[in-house]
């Protein structure tokens, strides 16, 4: 079934829905680290949604469909950290150079893991 989904403020995009989780905004300072490709330094993700199931990011470099991205997830100020691996769903180059990715995780997320890491 193909269906149409907007928020306010975005573009309506076309396409079969796939949400599995409900997607849960951020909590302020929660980024993720990927790691990089060739053992160099992580790369910094700004973390645009998270469900239990996946997560949406914006980051300077392209990963590919499919490619399997690791990493941590983080609260810039806090001792949460989790770890995760995740596979690229969706890539697009956006107007500013920079890059907006959708991955699933590996595993789905328990409530106790997602908590710290999205908005009351």
């Amino acid at each position: 079934m193909s269906t149409t989904t907007a928020t306010p403020g975005t573009i309506p995009t076309s396409g079969t829905e796939r949400r599995v989780a409900p997607r849960r905004q951020p909590a302020m300072g929660t980024i993720c680290r990927l790691d990089a490709e060739d053992a160099g330094p992580s790369a910094l993700a700004l973390v645009w949604n998270i469900s239990a199931t996946g997560i949406s990011v914006l980051v300077s470099e392209p990963r590919q469909h499919g490619a399997v991205v690791t990493g941590y997830l983080e609260q810039i100020e806090g001792d949460h950290m989790l770890r995760i691996t995740a596979r690229v769903i969706h890539m697009k180059k956006l107007e500013t150079g920079d890059y907006f990715l959708g991955a699933h995780f590996e595993r789905r997320m328990t409530a106790d893991e997602l908590k710290p890491f999205v908005a009351e």
